[in-house]
């Protein structure tokens, strides 16, 4: 009898956990969760592409996305930066690929129009380099660090190239 007990007593204390409590909402986010864009089939291209030109050499941009809607080069008529108009995750956006001296890609604006929310993007970068923003808001991607601000007209994506500061070693 007293087995019997002893199981009844633990049958009923694993019941509320097994059973559970609280509304089932069928695994779907909440209507203040903030979703992060996603590809869309007549996306003309991909954001994570973005991040792969840092440090691309010019014939590799216009390979990959063509000569785009407009060029402004320098007084010695090395190219200073390209603009270029696209569709990612069914969002139309504008993004200019700036380049240095020697021709490759030194940084990349990409606006998106404020429809976009700094929150979707914020989750959409998490996705993109699968971590969170650093303390100062940014995040360092494979070969960019992407940060995001908000204008009045446009939300803006950033990406800088990695700069790795190696201090000097004492001098003996």
């Amino acid at each position: 009898m007293n087995r019997f007990l002893c199981f009844l007593l633990c049958a009923l204390l694993l019941c509320p956990a097994l059973c559970g409590c609280g509304k089932d909402d069928g695994g779907q986010p909440s209507d203040t969760a903030v979703q992060a864009l996603t590809p869309q089939d007549g996306d003309t291209m991909h954001l994570n592409m973005l991040f792969t030109l840092i440090g691309t050499p010019d014939i590799g941009v216009t390979e990959l996305l063509g000569d785009g809607t407009g060029q402004k080069y320098r007084a010695d008529g090395s190219l200073r930066l390209r603009t270029f108009e696209g569709t990612a995750c069914g969002v139309d956006l504008a993004f200019t690929v700036y380049y240095d001296e020697l021709g490759d890609v030194s940084s990349i604006d990409a606006d998106f129009p404020t429809s976009v929310s700094i929150q979707q993007l914020t989750e959409t970068v998490n996705e993109l380099t699968g971590r969170k923003p650093s303390e100062d808001g940014t995040w360092m991607a494979e070969t960019a660090v992407v940060s995001l601000t908000e204008a009045e007209d446009h939300v803006c994506m950033k990406l800088d190239p990695i700069v790795i500061e190696i201090e000097d070693e004492p001098q003996s």
